[in-house]
């Protein structure tokens, strides 16, 4: 019984320095996140911090990842939106509340296209994955006859990830910008019957 007691206590530390570390980020930046402010913040030592992550990109990663995991959760919900291009919306929405995760993850998704930093491979599955789920769903979609024949599931796939990103980009600079409608046109764009001849 005292080992499950200590796994649900270790779990829930966790979670608290990944929420601890979002707040500092968001108030501070990535340059001024430090892990010693982190156990500070979290009533732990730095040791005690590095028990559950071994450097600052580690831990900035799992705060990202978590997140997606909460994502991923609410897209498997009974009654979640099924359309990625909606669901992305929404996301975006989201993240006109939470400006510290839109620029944690912008500061990431840049810094990991350095194979050594710990964001690189965290980054590959997420893109991989997302990028199978909106394709699956646009076949999907179009073996029931709801979208045009002949659609390239894995281009549209690629694109809206791009669209969605880069408007979160030009969205940090000016944000009178409406990312979720940007998106939701992009959507119905890439997604609408073609026109041949």
């Amino acid at each position: 019984m005292k080992a499950k007691s200590s796994y649900a206590k270790g779990v829930a530390k966790r979670e608290e320095i990944l929420q601890v570390t979002l707040k500092i980020f968001g108030r501070v930046g990535e340059r001024n996140t430090t892990l010693r402010a982190v156990a500070t913040d979290s009533g732990i030592s730095l040791t005690g911090l590095m028990h559950y992550f071994d450097s600052k990109d580690h831990l900035l990663t799992e705060v990202l990842r978590a997140s997606d995991r909460a994502a991923e959760s609410r897209y498997r919900a009974p009654h979640a939106v099924r359309d990625p291009g909606e669901f992305l919306a929404l996301a975006l929405t989201a993240n006109t509340t939470d400006t510290a995760r839109a620029r944690l993850y912008i500061t990431l998704v840049a810094a990991s296209t350095d194979p050594a930093h710990p964001a690189h491979a965290y980054f590959r599955e997420r893109f991989t994955l997302l990028r199978a789920t909106i394709a699956e769903h646009l076949a999907a979609e179009e073996a029931a006859g709801r979208i045009a024949p002949g659609l390239d599931p894995d281009f549209t796939a690629s694109a809206i990830v791009a669209a969605s990103d880069g408007i979160m980009v030009q969205w940090l600079s000016d944000p009178t910008i409406d990312m979720a409608e940007h998106v939701r046109r992009v959507w119905r764009a890439l997604t609408a019957p073609q026109d041949v001849g």
